[in-house]
């Protein structure tokens, strides 16, 4: 009790004893600080709201126009580095004088000349697994720059070559290999602006597709990425009705390839040929049919096949004869006959049909009697592939089976004399015919005509004529670019009024006509090919890339800013992008003689024993 008053008395003299000068000073610098810190505070709540302003209009920027300055930069970036590496490379040019090559060419030696793959004699060590790990379907992601490989030193394999336009057109296929892995890692497609995969295949269309060309252009460490996910994470197993068509030529025809590519790198990678006997084998199961000839679809896990019922029943043309060089490679290196042997029965089925229509082969054919269904014959949609393996065919087995060659020759004579025609206006054309009538239609697809007439033509009793009619076509398929608003081909041309007017008007991307233009710089190094493929280049960069990764099609060619779809096809990487980088590369890279493209531009060996 006495402790509690003495405080109390404390503070009272305290009070007391400091006078009322001092007291008014330290009121004084009291307020002040009170008022300073009110200030400071009233600052930095004025600096957040001002930020969270910022951070709004930023928001509402990206959802309407996503990530714009992260693609501004990328750009910036990447025209940063085309410079460097053009400065680096013109500085190795005069530095170098013999270089030895570098592993594009490793990827198609031109001494490959052995039907057998052969290992290398020193191979490097097996890579590590791969830790890339599948993206999410829908995953979002910001955008990073792509993880481009410096353009090496020009060699001697790289004498006939344009590096400047050949690099980038490795550019393209880098940004949209990068998109894939991004947004649709492990599905069929990516779908670029929605930045998410999808599938209609369920077999990693994309992965297959693009491992090829990973090879073609040098990208080998991508390659084995690929390959490790085939390996790991492809099965067949669990899947119902696919293509037999598309995944024969997709599917099969690129893990046969790729096979081939690992013999030539680093040994062969037996993990992809189990895969290609695995998936073979299931395809097989559609030859079981009265005649021979493959079913349309096939399940892989029951092997019960079909045929659709919008053609009454009867198979395709081109899905019949469009599996033979497939089929063939994957006998050879499993070293089981029964492979091939389904599917060149194939080819003897359609050689003993009646073909009333100039000796060509119809669209439709039946399953049951083996007997075409339709005169209507086309080289585009249905038909195509099949003329083209005829030759093809002859050519990967060592130029051997005289048959074939004869179903190619009689095919040749009815297409150069009743198919291919000239409009009023000088466009050289290939027409349908449905009753020996013609149709003044052209589809992009029959642009592959003249790049298979190229390849013929040195077997042909009539080569000029050949030639002629290639270089027709070629110029013809360069007009459906040069003629439309953004400057991409549409699906189809109609000539009935005398000139070249687009029909269907999209596109998706399609290899036909830079196929032709490939073939036609290959065989006459004329320069019009290439300055023809490189604006067809240009066009798909101006109105086809997405800055977040990828490319996509066009909904409308004849506007000069076209709507878009939202599809980046997986023959973009295979075909499109491939046919665009050899038509600038050295003749060295994929040598003609040695290899023997499938339709989905999968190199395959060609047989010497």
């Amino acid at each position: 009790s006495s402790q509690q008053p003495t405080m109390r008395t404390g503070k009272a003299i305290m009070k007391k004893t400091v006078g009322p000068g001092l007291c008014s000073r330290t009121m004084l610098m009291y307020y002040t600080t009170v008022l300073i810190f009110i200030y400071i505070m009233a600052t930095m709540y004025t600096t957040l709201y001002s930020y969270r302003g910022k951070i709004d209009s930023l928001e509402k920027k990206l959802k309407s126009d996503p990530l714009p300055a992260v693609a501004v930069d990328a750009e910036k970036v990447a025209k940063l580095q085309d410079q460097l590496r053009a400065q680096q490379e013109e500085i190795a040019k005069m530095k170098t004088e013999k270089k030895s090559d570098d592993i594009r060419q490793v990827a198609v030696p031109p001494s490959a000349n052995s039907g057998s793959p052969a290992a290398p004699a020193q191979a490097p060590a097996a890579p590590a697994a791969d830790s890339l790990k599948p993206a999410a379907v829908k995953a979002v992601e910001a955008p990073k720059e792509p993880a481009v490989t410096t353009a090496s030193a020009p060699t001697k394999s790289d004498a006939g070559a344009d590096i400047p336009k050949r690099d980038a057109v490795k550019a393209a296929l880098l940004h949209s290999w990068e998109g894939y892995k991004k947004f649709a890692w492990g599905t069929d497609e990516l779908m670029p602006q929605a930045r998410q995969g999808h599938n209609w295949l369920g077999q990693g269309g994309t992965i297959i597709d693009a491992m090829s060309t990973l090879a073609v252009m040098g990208e080998i460490e991508e390659f084995k990425k690929a390959a490790e996910w085939v390996k790991n994470d492809l099965h067949f197993e669990s899947k119902g009705d696919v293509s037999f068509f598309e995944t024969t030529i997709r599917v099969l025809g690129g893990l046969l390839s790729a096979y081939e590519t690992t013999c030539d790198l680093y040994g062969c990678d037996q993990g992809l040929l189990d895969k290609a006997k695995d998936v073979g084998t299931r395809l097989a199961r559609a030859f079981n049919t009265p005649s021979g000839l493959p079913y349309a679809t096939i399940n892989l896990q029951s092997g019960h096949g079909s045929t659709p019922g919008w053609t009454g029943g009867a198979a395709i043309l081109a899905e019949v004869g469009t599996v033979q060089m497939e089929f063939g490679a994957l006998s050879r290196y499993t070293k089981d006959p029964s492979f091939e042997q389904q599917a060149l029965k194939a080819f003897r089925v359609l050689e003993a049909a009646g073909k009333p229509n100039h000796g060509l082969m119809g669209l439709y054919v039946d399953v049951n009697s083996g007997q075409f269904t339709t005169n209507h014959v086309s080289l585009g949609a249905m038909g195509d592939s099949a003329f083209e393996y005829l030759l093809k065919t002859w050519v990967q087995r060592g130029k051997k089976d005289e048959w074939l060659k004869k179903m190619y020759d009689e095919a040749t004579r009815g297409i150069l004399g009743h198919l291919v025609q000239t409009s009023g206006s000088g466009h050289v054309f290939v027409a349908e015919s449905r009753g020996g009538s013609l149709i003044y239609k052209m589809d992009h697809l029959a642009c592959f005509t003249g790049g298979m007439l190229v390849l013929g033509s040195k077997y042909a009793d009539k080569p000029d004529e050949h030639m002629k009619a290639a270089k027709g076509i070629g110029e013809t398929c360069y007009q459906m670019y040069a003629r439309q608003g953004s400057g991409v081909a549409p699906e189809n041309v109609d000539f009935s009024s005398g000139d070249l007017h687009a029909g269907a008007v999209y596109n998706i991307q399609r290899p036909e006509a830079v196929e032709t233009f490939f073939y036609l710089w290959r065989a006459t190094k004329d320069p019009i090919w290439r300055e023809h493929g490189w604006a067809v280049f240009q066009a798909f960069e101006k109105c086809c890339k997405i800055s977040s990764g990828g490319y996509v099609g066009v909904r409308d060619v004849k506007q000069a800013n076209p709507p878009l779809d939202d599809t980046q096809q997986t023959f973009w990487l295979a075909e499109t992008l491939k046919y665009l980088y050899l038509l600038f590369s050295d003749d060295s890279a994929v040598p003609l003689d040695k290899y023997v493209f499938n339709t989905e531009a999968h190199p395959l060996k060609i047989w010497t024993d």
